[in-house]
């Protein structure tokens, strides 16, 4: 399945959020969108995902425009996961993760499929043994599980997560990272907003690094990554190495700023 963004370009009140963007994603790749604060990021996210208008520019799912697909088949092909976790209504666990067969559902109902779906995903996300509790009294990292495993019920091929490990303990951080490199490596498309430079490197086939709206560049992890471009980009220097054989860096000192 072929998923491209053309010249995008993306203005809220006249103020350029992204400009000129051209990327191409590839079925069965880890693709992590870094950059600072601001950069865009979540911005080109959200229009990979139909969320966000564009002034120019076209996000094409098989050389279709997104915006010529019916919004049923759209939410079928593409699942999305915000940053925010916040759920004001005390569902329950399951009945969130559920929301996410909404798309294929055509009865009042869910179908054995369905349940087959929600079961496996809670099972993905680690959250099975909290099936029952109103997931307005979750931690902040159960409750980012738990909206993971709603995104995951879907079964789309497109995958859209932005910082999906950001409020997780370590333990989680690496198990999620695991299960979205390896729901990549079955074949979809996985596409991520990253600020946990260690983890891209490691686990990412590609990334793309944007910077006040702007692509840096993109391609293969560890050259993305450079010394040059965290010194230029992200102001810091680091410190990287293999380790069994794969690459690692560690951000380590802010540059002074003059």
């Amino acid at each position: 399945m072929t998923f491209n963004a053309l010249k995008l370009n993306v203005s809220v009140n006249k103020t350029p959020l992204l400009n000129d963007i051209s990327v191409e994603f590839q079925a069965g790749s880890l693709t992590g969108i870094i950059g600072p604060n601001g950069a865009g990021k979540s911005t080109l996210l959200r229009v990979l995902a139909g969320l966000q208008e564009t002034q120019s520019g076209d996000v094409l799912l098989e050389s279709t425009p997104i915006g010529n697909i019916s919004k049923k088949l759209l939410a079928q092909k593409i699942s999305y996961l915000p940053q925010s976790t916040e759920c004001h209504w005390p569902l329950t666990v399951e009945r969130v993760v559920s929301l996410g067969r909404f798309p294929h559902q055509t009865g009042a109902y869910l179908s054995s499929d369905d349940i087959k779906a929600v079961d496996d995903a809670c099972d993905k996300a680690d959250i099975a043994h909290l099936i029952g509790r109103p997931i307005n009294q979750l931690s902040g990292g159960e409750k980012a599980r738990v909206m993971l495993a709603r995104t995951l019920a879907t079964q789309a091929d497109i995958i859209l997560a932005d910082e999906p490990i950001a409020s997780l303990d370590p333990q989680h951080q690496l198990e999620i990272m695991t299960l979205l490199q390896s729901l990549a490596r079955a074949g979809k498309t996985v596409i991520l907003v990253l600020h946990e430079l260690h983890y891209a490197i490691r686990y990412c086939d590609k990334l793309i690094l944007l910077n006040k709206g702007l692509k840096v560049c993109d391609g293969e992890s560890s050259s993305v990554l450079s010394t040059q471009n965290l010194q230029n980009i992200y102001a810091i220097n680091s410190i990287s190495g293999l380790h069994q054989n794969t690459p690692w860096v560690l951000p380590w000192a802010s540059l002074d700023k003059k």
